[in-house]
């Protein structure tokens, strides 16, 4: 699972694996080691007790909580994208999106073998 962080947006892009994984225990998790006493970690939970996509920050973590009908519309079906705004307190909110992660078409060093196939022409 790979995560994009861009002002008030989060994105999460997950492999083959991580959709099975997501579909067989219902998370995924990951964590970076940035050299220092502190790792940085983030996780896609499905939670029964959320209706829609959302976020939460605690003790270094970023858990991102899809419903349980999310997760199975992610998990069972062609679906690339779930996709939703979680009020922050700001104007537009923060702007969150889980997507299976699609085999890039240009030139790229990055081991794409459990990746989803790319119907499109570019990436």
């Amino acid at each position: 699972m790979k995560i994009r962080i861009k002002g008030n947006s989060v994105r999460l892009r997950l492999t083959k694996t991580d959709v099975q994984n997501l579909k067989d225990k219902g998370i995924v998790e990951e964590k970076t080691n940035l050299g220092t006493e502190e790792i940085f970690k983030y996780s896609l939970v499905v939670d029964e007790n959320v209706s829609a996509l959302s976020a939460e920050f605690q003790a270094n973590k970023i858990t991102v909580l899809l419903s349980k009908t999310e997760a199975e519309i992610l998990t069972e079906t062609d679906e690339i994208t779930i996709e939703g705004i979680q009020d922050n307190g700001e104007e537009k909110g923060l702007f969150l999106l889980v997507e299976k992660d699609l085999q890039c078409l240009d030139t790229t060093s990055e081991d794409q073998s459990d990746m989803y196939e790319n119907t499109k022409m570019h990436c």
